[in-house]
């Protein structure tokens, strides 16, 4: 154990003769300054090893005064559980989290991250340890640990986390050592971060692909979608797939929208909350939380369902629950288990009794893909809503278009590959 994290032993004359001194590092109120402060255990006189100096020290209590902010052997639940008590869950307007992300950060953590690594002291966490760590996550059956009281989902088997999730993990944790080295929580150096630049600094790497691929609805399928979802009973639910398909809102804000959203005058949906888990959050972030566009096709279609709408007050909810009286707006899984899913079913999309993931969120994937074949990247990046461009081309619109293929024609016919169109018939992009 480095010294610093138990105290440590200094000699010094004095008057009366040359005295033990237990010294400790402290964070300074004043401006959280790591400085060194000490107390007087004794004169060397009366204690003459240093065997004898430390058991008076300990007498003494002198170990309460070590600093739990700055000791050196912190464990990794200790820089955890800082860094949720004063990072995760932080108000301020410089690093605040979307509701979203604090649960998922917070069950990485206690689903995985603490069960291993709890007790691990902080600076003994080496790289190539996490590795192979994730690399049994990727291939054995999760051990996910459930908290007194909670237990597995009934019927739900065991199988290895996907490397989505653990990438979720290590971003996790990457984040508490980032909180521990700015607060001075362990040594500021290059070699107590564990998640360090990996090509550079050897720090963890984990494998960036995920095994997911989202369903996307092609307009031919969506078409049959809406028309089974166009019944007397199920207007709101096929208001809801027009909706999503055509704004690329997320479910959480689609869900939320209230009719005094809705800007007829200009033209735009005002996103300013979420619904998640049944419960308000002020949604992903705050660059996502900005106005989206309104068709004035689509204001058509919103006016019609609003006039059908037993809710259709400025303050309802535009899907609200009939079951709670327009309390709270609908549930968006249940609604998507129920009518979005059977109808893509019908459609061809999924295939009856499949596990895949499928709800309103592909309907943003399928957006995208539409629009990835027929307008500007930066078109597509401002229509969903993103931060960086590779987001949008990287996560949302890897399939092939029909353009992309066109190009191809454009080099078999180069090298007379491509057969004679006939007359009347253009090619092209």
């Amino acid at each position: 154990m480095p010294k610093q994290a138990k105290g440590w032993l200094r000699r010094k004359n004095y008057a009366e003769g040359e005295a033990w001194l237990y010294c400790f590092y402290i964070c300074r109120p004043t401006d959280k300054k790591r400085v060194e402060n000490y107390k007087i255990i004794g004169l060397i006189r009366d204690f003459h090893s240093e065997a004898e100096a430390w058991q008076e020290a300990s007498r003494l209590g002198y170990w309460k005064l070590l600093d739990p902010s700055v000791s050196l052997s912190k464990t990794f639940g200790e820089i955890a559980q800082h860094w949720r008590k004063e990072e995760l869950t932080k108000k301020g307007a410089i690093g605040k989290r979307a509701a979203e992300n604090i649960t998922t950060h917070e069950s990485m953590l206690d689903g995985f991250i603490l069960p291993r690594w709890a007790e691990v002291e902080a600076l003994n966490m080496q790289p190539v340890d996490i590795e192979s760590w994730f690399e049994e996550l990727a291939i054995k059956p999760n051990t996910r640990f459930y908290p007194e009281g909670q237990k597995a989902p009934n019927g739900k088997p065991e199988r290895p986390l996907n490397w989505g999730s653990i990438q979720k993990i290590k971003s996790t944790m990457s984040l508490v050592f980032s909180h521990a080295l700015r607060n001075k929580l362990i040594p500021v150096a290059v070699e107590s971060n564990p998640f360090r630049d990996s090509k550079e600094l050897g720090g963890v790497r984990c494998k960036s692909s995920t095994e997911y691929d989202a369903t996307v609805v092609s307009p031919d399928q969506m078409i049959i979608i809406l028309h089974c979802l166009d019944t007397p009973m199920t207007q709101m639910e096929w208001m809801m797939a027009v909706l999503h398909g055509t704004t690329a809102v997320r479910p959480e804000e689609g869900f939320a929208l209230k009719w005094k959203d809705i800007d007829w005058e200009n033209g735009q949906i005002n996103l300013s909350r979420a619904w998640s888990k049944g419960k308000l959050t002020e949604g992903k972030n705050e660059d996502s939380m900005v106005p989206v566009a309104m068709h004035p096709v689509l204001a058509g279609f919103l006016q019609e369902w609003r006039r059908m709408s037993p809710y259709p007050d400025e303050d309802d909810w535009v899907f609200p629950s009939i079951k709670l009286k327009g309390v709270k707006p609908r549930s968006a899984s249940i609604a998507a288990q129920d009518y979005l899913r059977p109808a893509a079913v019908f459609a061809g999309v999924i295939e009856e009794g499949s596990s895949k993931r499928f709800g309103w969120h592909n309907l943003r994937h399928s957006l995208a893909e539409f629009l990835a074949g027929e307008v500007d990247p930066a078109v597509t990046m401002k229509t969903l809503r993103h931060k960086k461009i590779a987001t949008t081309m990287e996560r949302y619109t890897h399939r092939i278009t029909s353009k992309q293929q066109a190009t191809q024609g454009l080099y078999l016919t180069a090298i007379g590959k491509m057969p004679k169109q006939k007359k009347g018939k253009k090619g092209g992009i």
